[in-house]
């Protein structure tokens, strides 16, 4: 009888050729259908509205590979420094989106209209920002590292443990 149990180098194998087959088809579009929005058939009530908070450097890089992923609505761009160089790229892809400095501010004027946020902010401040925009009940998407403790941690566990 023939064993159902897999092996590792069967398992490598079959993950090798399905990352194969699932990366070839990108090489084959143009730039241009790379970089425009993915899903563009989807409804508007179907897409995610999003705030940005930090939006220069890898913020920018983020915040432009979720709109290219072409599920979410850009509701709101918060930034310290909104005259910066490094910033005038998202806000020129995003001319009447409305604009903010303080995250607490945007989060008071357009809480109603934010499903949830990006946090491309220097890492000291990932936490405070995680925790307000989860005490107002929306999703977070924030990197590495999430927090600068393991106090700091436990707090977002115990606030995400709330706001569901």
């Amino acid at each position: 009888m023939k064993s159902k149990e897999i092996n590792r180098r069967l398992f490598l194998k079959q993950a090798a050729a399905i990352s194969a087959v699932t990366a070839l088809p990108s090489f084959w579009t143009p730039v241009k259908a790379r970089t425009q929005p993915k899903n563009p058939f989807i409804s508007a009530n179907d897409r995610v509205n999003l705030a940005l908070i930090g939006i220069g450097f890898r913020g920018g890089d983020i915040a432009k590979d979720l709109y290219n992923t072409g599920i979410c609505n850009i509701v709101a761009l918060c930034d310290v420094d909104m005259g910066a160089p490094h910033t005038q790229e998202i806000i020129s892809m995003f001319p009447d989106v409305p604009r903010f400095q303080d995250f607490r501010q945007m989060f008071d004027k357009m809480g109603d209209k934010i499903d949830a946020v990006t946090v491309g902010t220097p890492d000291h401040s990932h936490f405070p920002i995680t925790m307000e925009a989860m005490a107002h009940g929306k999703h977070v998407y924030v990197e590495k590292p999430m927090a600068r403790t393991f106090n700091e941690v436990e707090l977002m566990m115990k606030g995400e443990k709330n706001t569901v």
